[in-house]
């Protein structure tokens, strides 16, 4: 009998590993879901001085999200903390709440200048392959994303909302920085 579960638990494992490996394989090039610089050097026709402002705007925007998104988190932590306490200092909250809009507002400034200086790099030609390969990317990624979901081939789940609010499309004017009044 023990003979028999521990052939089951290894059938088990090396199934597991397969499984694991397989989807790996599966899994894209870079690991925060970008394409590969070098496969869009190629298909954009970026020249080499292009390319490597690109790859560093890339860098620049990924490090300044990153100090938002913890500023942000931080400034949330604190707002709970606030709310939490015993007594509930209206001001303190007050202003932890314009802080934490002051930081969205902040983000989304550098999204929008961020996507303003890549279009500044790019020609017209390149600007609308560029937007055919977040097109690509994007059904590519929801593809895939319905099929890890719903474990089969080719099944849709339902696209939930981002965290951070909507995202531009490529086609759509961009917001007004402006708060309504």
């Amino acid at each position: 009998m023990r003979v028999q579960v521990w052939v089951v638990t290894g059938a088990l494992v090396v199934a597991g590993a397969v499984v694991a490996m397989s989807a790996q394989d599966r899994r894209p090039a870079r690991r925060h879901g970008g394409p590969d610089p070098a496969v869009i050097q190629a298909e954009l026709g970026l020249s080499a001085d292009q390319a490597a402002q690109l790859e560093k705007l890339r860098a620049d925007g990924r490090k300044q999200a990153i100090r938002q998104r913890a500023d942000l988190a931080i400034a949330r932590i604190e707002l709970e903390e606030l709310m939490a306490a015993p007594n509930v200092d209206d001001k303190a909250v007050a202003a932890r709440v314009k802080a934490i809009s002051d930081l969205q507002a902040s983000s989304l400034q550098a999204r929008t200048e961020h996507r303003l200086a890549m279009r500044r790099l790019l020609s017209p030609e390149q600007q609308e392959k560029m937007k055919q390969l977040r097109r690509r990317g994007r059904m590519e990624r929801a593809g895939s994303r319905g099929e890890r979901r719903l474990g089969r081939p080719g099944a849709q789940a339902p696209r939930a909302p981002a965290g951070g609010g909507p995202r531009l499309d490529e086609t759509e004017e961009l917001p007004a920085l402006e708060p309504e009044r």
